[in-house]
């Protein structure tokens, strides 16, 4: 497909500081070679310089120095060496006076750049009546444009700690960042609930509860805070989250609603739950194929944040389905892919997100008692290393028909807590719960269910 580019409206003399800049700056040299077109540069020379920086940035990720490129110039055609040394030594002596005004106008130009190549490409899959890979090329794009930036976040020098930690009180942050999880001793260990910029895993073996805990910590942020949730349901059907939801919320069986053997208080309740959610809890489908990657989750992000609606908590069920927009050499590197680029996501939209993964299992015995540990995360461990905190799901046959499960918080901030809550569990409500607290210490557990266990 053709590609247009935007008119490259810059003049000598800002190509020269913008050449300048890339000898002094490797970031801003790889991003130039990826978003400015070298035949768009002004002069021979021009195009010269910057073909030098590209071939010694893309071979071993460095800059080259003016002795190298007097070395090259010995390749070159001798009417045009001198010319070419006299510009480069010009470039290299360079000082660079307004590198924010360059950097601002080449992301401007490179925004510029994405939006014809998407519009363009997208125009032509449609017109081939590929409707579809039109669409996806579109979402894709706009992950893309809203992704360039020729800037980097500035440092913090340490005289200035005091003064952000102060701000950071004052604004109420600390508090107001946490998003709770109503779950009594996660909370206290985590000082309130997971921190927005912070990504848990819920780890458990398949069928073992990872929907039904991700549908508890969007219910809990909705019931402790007035903030919003975004949650992106990946596996299983878009009516069972929204059941799951109602049911969780209204604590009427989900086999009620699902069959409408409801009463009219209890539909009058739904009415009035739903108006009372109705701005704060958006369920986005992503079941209908098997292509959606981190880019997907990132746009629908921004589009919310658009229409005012920009969540505090994301969850994700569940972040093993998601791709990568970037090609992986197998399933394992891909996955590390997908969750460095979720961790990214929290920092960058000051989100809190909360997402399951799959765990190896430990024993094919279903009813011999183990506990999950961080380690038997399937397929990559990095995906342990990126998140901050990681909780396990435990449930033998029995326990589950006593109606509670063994909820291992297992890692935080990479510090093991090895702390065990068990939590009474209705999986006809969707919940764990208890009225108390959430959960259930060994002593209030029924004196025969006690011996059970010791036995």
């Amino acid at each position: 497909m053709a590609k247009g580019f935007a008119e490259f409206s810059f003049g000598p003399e800002f190509q020269q500081e913008m050449l300048a800049l890339m000898l002094q700056d490797a970031n801003v040299a790889w991003k130039a070679i990826k978003h400015i077109p070298k035949e768009r540069l002004y002069s021979d020379a021009h195009q010269y310089l910057f073909d030098r920086i590209k071939q010694r940035v893309e071979r071993d990720n460095t800059l080259p120095t003016f002795v190298e490129i007097e070395d090259h110039l010995k390749t070159v055609e001798k009417h045009r060496r001198r010319m070419l040394k006299h510009f480069c030594k010009r470039i290299f002596d360079t000082t660079v006076k307004s590198s924010d005004f360059i950097k601002d106008k080449l992301t401007e130009y490179a925004k510029k750049n994405a939006f014809i190549e998407t519009f363009q490409s997208a125009q032509t899959l449609y017109n081939s009546k590929k409707h579809q890979d039109a669409y996806d090329y579109v979402l894709n794009g706009i992950g893309d444009l809203y992704g360039i930036s020729f800037k980097e976040d500035a440092g913090i020098s340490i005289n200035d700690f005091e003064d952000v930690r102060q701000l950071y009180v004052r604004s109420g942050a600390a508090a107001g960042n946490r998003i709770p999880t109503m779950i009594g001793p996660l909370d206290e260990i985590l000082r309130g609930g997971l921190e927005k910029g912070e990504l848990g895993i819920i780890l458990a073996e398949p069928k073992k509860g990872k929907s039904i805990g991700l549908i508890h910590m969007g219910t809990a942020a909705l019931k402790t805070l007035r903030g919003r949730v975004a949650h992106f349901v990946l596996e299983g059907t878009t009516e069972q989250a929204i059941l799951r939801y109602q049911s969780r919320l209204s604590e009427i069986e989900y086999h009620k609603l699902e069959s409408d053997a409801i009463t009219t208080k209890q539909r009058r309740r739904l009415v009035k739950l739903q108006k009372r959610y109705t701005d704060r809890l958006d369920l986005i489908p992503m079941n209908q194929h098997w292509t959606y990657s981190t880019m997907d989750i990132e746009a629908k992000i921004k589009e919310l944040t658009r229409a005012g609606r920009k969540p505090d908590l994301v969850v994700i069920d569940y972040a093993d389905l998601l791709k990568h927009h970037e090609r992986a050499e197998n399933f394992r590197q891909e996955q590390t892919m997908v969750y460095r680029d979720l961790k990214r996501i929290a920092m960058m939209h000051n989100v809190a997100l909360w997402t399951a993964s799959q765990a190896r299992r430990p024993d094919k015995d279903p009813d011999k008692r183990y506990t999950l540990r961080a380690r038997d995360i399937a397929e990559s461990f990095e995906k342990v290393r990126i998140a901050d905190l990681v909780v396990t799901l435990n449930q033998t046959l029995m326990e589950r028909r006593w109606g509670y499960m063994r909820f291992c918080i297992d890692i935080y901030r990479s510090s093991d807590t090895d702390k065990i809550v068990r939590l009474i569990q209705d999986y006809e409500r969707m919940i764990f719960f208890s009225k108390r607290l959430g959960h259930i210490e060994r002593e209030e557990l029924p004196s025969w269910i006690r011996k059970k266990e010791d036995s």
